[in-house]
């Protein structure tokens, strides 16, 4: 099955999205508001000081052409109290400078800063509430979407998120308000010349919003293959062992660089396109302070102006390149977080799984079982898994599920669990149609034991007296230990219990992983148990021991055993044999025996290649 992520691209939703996004910054909104504030004083702040220097100018040109301390008098005129002596006005207005600077400063430590911390509060928020979500999605999601690409969203995807806020916001932000502000300055020294740059304005937009759009599928495309880099990094760690063994290392060498390689290509054809579109743009602002030169060179343009105000309007018009650069720049950015929050509410859109109903089991739960004209397929249309599953299983009793695999047994006991919910028909426990019963209540009473062992990298303890079962006391783990015949070899680990197992307990053997996976059930205790080739991984002498506790524990509990060895399921109160996700024959060890079909012949075989081994 293609686990191929298929993202969907709304380009037209960006801005929806966008502030769907920054909705998360809701709960942050005081500090937003002091960022704000912030990169208002140093936008403010670079303004003013362009004026300060236009007045200084004239200043000092006219304290030098005409000897008469005008700079005396500039400072008498703007600061209310008559004139000042001249050695005073020498240490004003460079001081008034420095607080202008300092200003600017602080207003862009408290911006960047507040900003940053708003940042982060959503990213903290959003990886979180992602996490969660992708544990509350059905099976069915995981069978589409591989764990490298859930993972990438995770790490990679949510990072893009935070450059759109925290950069993105803080040049938007701050560019704008430079930019107002330049603006202002420029149409209160002249409006006629200042209207030369609007006439620039709907080129530059055009070009913005025909980028962003690239952009953004560029960006999809980026996430998508750095999916690739994660899915094959993922799988030549896990699998190292068949690398190695295989000779599979060039393999895995091509395969990485092939998928790196892409991811590289995208993000090149990203940079072209940023880049361009910002050469561009910084040409059409050169173009346009060209232009305002042009006509503010004609004949009675600037005649009312002194010549520190026009050298500082030049100035601050050739200072509004660097805005209107920054912010075509941080387009790019903004699109980017589009696109990958676009992936990230992809995930949060999707339906999570069914919770149940609201009736209540009628406790204490026996464990009778009914299965009712079961039927199931994966996907809609597609081939049935499982048809016409109907049989009941009374309270206590053992039944064992065979077959060649690929016969329904392990999806028959997914359904049971409700990691998958049936296409037809209906299972009872205890008469109560399991999709009525709330789906925690439900697996609150079943144990499971599959043959894919997942042990997290904790200490043995944690292991065993995991998530709702960290309550139980430390003498009922050792008793379940006891049962699972794990003591030994724990005992011989070098911090017993407390000892770490590492990334999926590699220190420990295939034998030893399951029984502390079978620890782990036995100390759930639960009326329902489900031994998915719980035994498969286990040498000779530990398998009997096992049994022999395994046989303890079944007593009084409605147990589900699905079994290669078919040797193990002889005391099996019903035996279940599936082919094709049908049941086809069904009975005890003697009965099925005594009719000579196909576990007969299973067993025949079996025991033949028992001999030859």
């Amino acid at each position: 099955m293609d686990k191929s992520p298929q993202p969907v691209l709304k380009p037209q939703h960006g801005a929806q999205t966008y502030r769907r996004l920054l909705s998360y910054a809701i709960p942050q909104w005081p500090l937003f508001v002091v960022a704000v504030f912030g990169f208002m004083l140093f936008s403010s702040m670079e303004v003013v000081l362009i004026a300060v220097t236009e007045l200084l100018l004239d200043a000092v040109g006219a304290g030098i052409q005409e000897g008469r301390g005008f700079l005396s008098q500039f400072v008498a005129k703007y600061f209310p109290g008559g004139e000042m002596p001249q050695n005073v006005a020498r240490w004003l207005v460079p001081l008034t400078m420095l607080v202008i600077i300092i200003l600017r400063a602080i207003g862009n430590f408290v911006g960047s800063y507040g900003l940053a911390y708003v940042a982060r509060a959503v990213i903290h928020q959003l990886r979180t509430e992602l996490f969660e979500h992708i544990g509350q999605l059905p099976s069915s999601y995981f069978d589409r979407y591989t764990g490298a690409f859930l993972i990438s969203k995770v790490a990679y995807n949510v990072e893009q998120v935070t450059n759109s806020i925290t950069k993105a916001l803080k040049v938007m932000i701050r560019s704008s308000f430079t930019a107002l502000g330049l603006l202002t300055y420029l149409l209160m020294v002249n409006w006629k010349l200042t209207l030369t740059f609007f006439l620039f304005v709907p080129i530059i937009a055009l070009i913005v919003r025909v980028v962003g759009k690239r952009f953004r599928k560029l960006s999809h495309r980026i996430q998508n293959t750095m999916g690739d880099v994660t899915h094959v990094t993922q799988e030549a760690i896990n699998g190292y062992e068949v690398v190695r063994m295989y000779g599979g290392c060039d393999y895995e060498n091509t395969r990485f660089q092939a998928a790196s390689n892409a991811n590289r290509q995208q993000f090149m054809k990203l940079v072209v396109a940023d880049n361009a579109s910002v050469s561009v743009i910084q040409i059409m602002v050169g173009l346009a302070t060209a232009v305002l030169v042009w006509f503010a060179l004609a004949p009675g343009m600037v005649e009312s102006m002194t010549p520190g105000v026009f050298a500082s309007y030049i100035g601050a018009a050739a200072s509004l390149a660097k805005p209107i650069r920054n912010l075509s720049e941080v387009y790019a950015e903004i699109q980017k977080g589009i696109a990958a929050a676009e992936s990230i509410f992809e995930v949060f859109d999707a339906p999570k799984e069914p919770l149940g109903g609201t009736l209540q089991l009628p406790g204490p739960v026996t464990g009778a079982v009914s299965f009712e004209h079961l039927g199931f397929r994966y996907i809609d249309g597609g081939p049935d898994v499982l048809t016409d599953i109907d049989f009941s299983v009374n309270a206590g009793q053992t039944v064992a599920l065979v077959g060649a695999s690929g016969s329904g047994k392990s999806t028959l006991v997914s359904l049971l669990s409700r990691f998958y919910e049936p296409t037809s028909g209906r299972i009872l426990l205890d008469g109560v149609d399991i999709t009525q019963v709330p789906v925690t209540d439900l697996r609150a009473q079943i144990s499971l034991v599959s043959q894919n062992i997942v042990l997290f990298n904790d200490t043995v303890y944690r292991n065993i007296a995991y998530g709702e079962l960290e309550s139980r006391s430390e003498q009922e783990v050792l008793r379940a230990v006891e049962l699972a015949h794990a003591k030994n070899f724990i005992d011989e680990l070098p911090n017993g219990l407390q000892t770490v197992l590492g990334d999926n307990a590699q220190m420990l053997s295939g034998g030893q992983r399951q029984r502390l996976a079978i620890a782990r059930a036995l100390l759930k205790d639960s009326p329902l148990l489900i031994l998915d080739e719980a035994t498969s991984a286990l040498d000779n002498e530990s398998e009997r021991h096992i049994q022999a506790a395994l046989a303890e524990v079944m007593k009084n509990r409605t147990t589900f055993v699905i079994a290669h060895r078919l040797s193990t399921i002889e005391n099996a109160d019903c035996i279940l044999v599936m082919d094709q996700g049908r049941i086809v024959e069904s009975g005890t060890h003697r009965e099925l025996l005594a009719q000579g079909g196909r576990y007969a012949l299973l067993l025949q075989q079996q025991s033949g290649q028992q001999a030859i081994e």
